[in-house]
């Protein structure tokens, strides 16, 4: 994987068996990120396009503004048709990108006038004191401050087990980008990670 930090330094991690292909050994010296592009290409290591990770800022969110007639909530078990229901209408793509799971550590749904619109999850991420959330909004409902109120849940849910809160999304997904920003998340950096084998 990669990491471009938003101070500007690059990281990279790299498996021990793809090292000794691209010949890179212990103790080498740093090399520049288009030769690791590159050789990581002709080795047939490709990555996906990269994520933005944000993160909540040392002050916390900011406060919510006006009240909307969103009901938020914890789903359980016993919502899986609900949320069956609900991903059977959202593409494919877009639950791939959000990933979002019924099973994760917390989900949350966003009603409104008893309709399920949006659904958002959290889960300890890579063995630290952090937790992973996504959110998918139904199309026909985007726009509406949903995902601003899920997003305020997930992190009030991370923060009260001792976890930070980061958020990731596909650099090109402006509506998520905007999300981010209009909640004042502090930018740490790109993401990009190798297609599994």
């Amino acid at each position: 994987m990669i990491v471009m930090l938003a101070n500007g330094s690059t990281r990279a991690a790299i498996s021990p068996n793809t090292a000794s292909t691209l010949g890179v050994a212990s103790g080498s010296p740093p090399v520049s990120l288009q030769w690791l592009r590159e050789a990581l290409h002709t080795a047939g290591v490709e990555l996906h396009a990269p994520d933005v990770i944000y993160h909540v800022a040392a002050t916390g969110l900011p406060p919510a503004g006006s009240v909307n007639a969103v009901e938020v909530r914890q789903l359980a078990s016993d919502d899986a048709s609900l949320f069956d229901e609900f991903m059977s209408q959202i593409s494919v793509d877009d639950q791939n990108d959000a990933s979002v799971e019924l099973g994760h550590w917390a989900t949350f749904g966003a009603f409104v006038e008893s309709q399920l619109l949006a659904v958002a999850s959290i889960y300890p991420w890579g063995g630290a004191a952090i937790a992973d959330m996504g959110v998918l909004t139904m199309p026909r409902a985007r726009g509406r401050g949903l995902a601003t109120s899920l997003v305020r849940a997930m992190v009030g849910h991370a923060e009260s087990r001792g976890y930070g809160a980061q958020y990731r999304c596909q650099c090109d997904n402006v509506a998520s980008n905007a999300l981010a920003q209009s909640l004042g998340l502090t930018p740490y950096g790109k993401w990009e990670v190798a297609f599994a084998p």
